[in-house]
């Protein structure tokens, strides 16, 4: 086979002329929407911004990508940093925002990730060097109203510790064969706001999960390794944020779970232990 290209040259050839400044490089990061469940309530973590620009503004974690490092090890490196989390993490990608103006220090480029971790990862979590302040927000996303031309929705995201509430209202528009979103801050119902277009991310990660999270299995990444249908059911209605027929949930959510064998002891009475079955991802059956 021959590689050469129509000037001759091999590949050796060819990057060794190659001018990598003929282009002006674009910034690259980061940013983490992460999620757990405590205390039957879909939570956010966003960190405080001490810095310009955005200053004071609530954000989700992430960073720059080094020149040098692979995109899911920045994710890895930027959780530890700036949350102290290390372990038992899922993220996956959900897009990429590039709009030119999105931050006034040049053009930046970010990768969101969808990302969940158990309950119990939550005590380590610390706001990082470059972060004033770092809270878990209760996040939920309601339905105001809906007609053939579009649906109006609010995202929600209150700390009640550090009585910081922040409301969005989305409007998810009918174009031809598609659906174009947009979305303001309710100032009359908020005292803090989100970073640059982070608001976006949020948005698409809760209609991700709440439309998605017991289909695709994610959902099982907000619980232990081990678990009851109880448990369960209670994490899966804290991200669609309403209740569900607990019959007909059971006997659906257990096409996608192994039993262990193993019980155990909850009020006074003992519940069998389950594990996800991660091959369920494989198979034809959808809850």
């Amino acid at each position: 086979m021959n590689n050469l290209n129509a000037r001759g040259q091999t590949l050796e050839e060819f990057l060794a002329e190659y001018d990598e400044t003929k282009y002006r490089r674009p910034s690259n990061t980061v940013d983490m929407i992460l999620m757990t469940v405590s205390q039957a309530k879909l939570k956010l973590l966003l960190i405080r911004r001490k810095d310009h620009p955005f200053i004071n503004d609530w954000a989700l974690p992430g960073g720059f990508i080094n020149f040098d490092e692979d995109m899911e090890n920045a994710v890895k490196r930027e959780l530890a940093e700036e949350t102290n989390i290390t372990k038992d993490t899922y993220f996956r990608q959900l897009y990429t925002f590039g709009r030119t103006n999105r931050d006034p220090r040049t053009r930046i480029i970010t990768t969101a990730y969808l990302s969940m971790t158990p309950e119990e990862n939550i005590r380590h979590t610390r706001a990082g060097d470059d972060a004033a302040d770092a809270g878990w927000f209760t996040i939920s996303k309601n339905i105001i109203s809906t007609d053939a031309k579009g649906r109006v929705s609010q995202v929600v995201l209150e700390c009640e510790e550090n009585g910081v509430r922040i409301v969005y209202d989305v409007y998810d528009r009918v174009n031809h064969n598609y659906i174009h979103t947009d979305s303001a801050l309710n100032e009359k119902e908020s005292n803090a706001k989100l970073a640059a277009d982070h608001i976006k991310a949020v948005n698409m990660a809760m209609d991700q999960v709440q439309h998605r999270a017991a289909s695709t299995g994610i959902l099982f990444n907000l619980l232990p390794d081990e678990f009851t249908l109880r448990e369960v059911q209670n994490v899966y209605e804290a991200v669609i944020g309403r209740k569900t027929d607990t019959g007909n949930f059971r006997r659906d959510i257990r096409k996608m779970l192994n039993e262990t064998g193993e019980k155990k002891k909850v009020g006074g009475k003992y519940a069998a232990l389950y594990r996800f079955n991660p091959l369920y991802s494989y198979m034809e059956e959808n809850l």
